[in-house]
């Protein structure tokens, strides 16, 4: 049975964390000045790392700087290991971990795995955002705490 799990990334997973992200999307990661974002979140302690049997597949990046609400940042795991309820299981972590009653993310519509991984973990469509990646809106999604 393969056991899915989380911690906490420290400074010494950041080359860890940062191939992960470069190797999904070179350009962005570049473009977006990726690494600096993730070095800040591993310091302030708001990036996890997503591990199947003791091994690194994946980080999560969450915090609260969405209006002051759980804001999942990022959320990025391996292409062998996606489709396998990994995704969900970090998604129910994250809200387990989350202080206020909401938890929001995005993901672009064209990213329709995410959007089924949203909608199978309990998050609702909340609004659709135009201008961000031309041709491509960012759509939001939230879920809420009890």
């Amino acid at each position: 049975m393969e056991s899915i799990s989380h911690r906490k990334a420290t400074v010494n997973d950041k080359t860890i964390v940062v191939d992960f992200d470069y190797r999904l999307d070179k350009d962005e990661h570049v473009r977006l000045s990726r690494e600096e974002k993730i070095t800040k979140a591993i310091v302030d302690d708001e990036c996890f790392i997503i591990l199947q049997n003791d091994r690194e597949i994946g980080f999560v990046i969450f915090d609260y700087r969405f209006f002051d609400q759980g804001w999942i940042e990022l959320l990025i795991i391996d292409e062998e290991y996606r489709g396998k309820g990994i995704g969900g299981k970090t998604l129910e972590f994250i809200c387990e971990q989350c202080r206020t009653n909401k938890v929001f993310t995005s993901t672009n519509s064209s990213n329709t795995q995410m959007q089924r991984a949203l909608t199978k973990a309990g998050f609702s469509f909340s609004g659709k955002l135009n201008g961000l990646d031309d041709g491509d809106p960012e759509l939001f999604y939230y879920r809420e705490l009890t």
